[in-house]
């Protein structure tokens, strides 16, 4: 079974594909830290430049595919290969800190930003694909608890937007799509009762 795991930033996927592996012996695609892009000095992601945001973006969808497709008997995808693209359209159109009521096709992008954001729409073509391909089932950790005090690379709404539109891909996959709430053995529970999921 090829799970991948969905949602924005702090919505719990990374703690519960770690937990789940452990109890289905099934490996976790996740892909290295998106920073220090290459080619220049060392860099947090909030301080890259639009270009060099989607480098990191391509690398880790590299990254993913790679790790997934040497797992071809199931594994975890801890965010997916959605997961950046998704970020990258979102901090593209609206930053990382947007604030109600912004969306995303609210913003009309020219000059720079625009050509970006077009690249980073064939991106996203390649990684729809490998979607509808390479996972059978695809579970969404939505945003149940908030961003620790201290820590705000993005906004709440960043986080709003992302879920809104990572459902909105997800929707038009052709995949099984399954919302999973609560605490983490909760969230266990009710993977575990989906159709085809192996059993611990």
């Amino acid at each position: 079974m090829r799970i991948a795991f969905v949602g924005a930033y702090g919505n719990g996927k990374t703690t519960l594909t770690t937990e789940l592996s452990k109890r289905l012996g099934l490996p976790r695609s996740h892909g290295s830290a998106m920073r220090d892009p290459a080619g220049g000095a060392k860099k947090a992601l909030e301080e890259t430049t639009e270009p060099e945001l989607v480098q990191l973006a391509v690398r880790r969808f590299v990254e993913r595919a790679v790790e997934e497709a040497a797992a071809p008997a199931g594994f975890l995808s801890d965010g997916s290969i959605l997961h950046e693209w998704v970020y990258t359209k979102v901090r593209l159109a609206v930053g990382r800190y947007p604030q109600p009521p912004a969306e995303l096709d609210d913003v009309a992008r020219t000059g720079p930003t625009g050509v970006v954001e077009e690249v980073v729409d064939q991106i996203g073509l390649l990684a729809r694909e490998h979607a509808r391909v390479g996972y059978d089932l695809i579970v969404h950790c939505p945003n149940e608890v908030p961003l620790p005090d201290g820590h705000d690379p993005i906004s709440e709404y960043f986080r709003v937007l992302s879920d809104k539109y990572m459902l909105e891909i997800v929707e038009t996959l052709g995949l099984p799509v399954h919302i999973v709430k609560g605490s983490v053995e909760e969230r266990i529970e009710q993977i575990l009762s989906l159709p085809g999921v192996p059993q611990p």
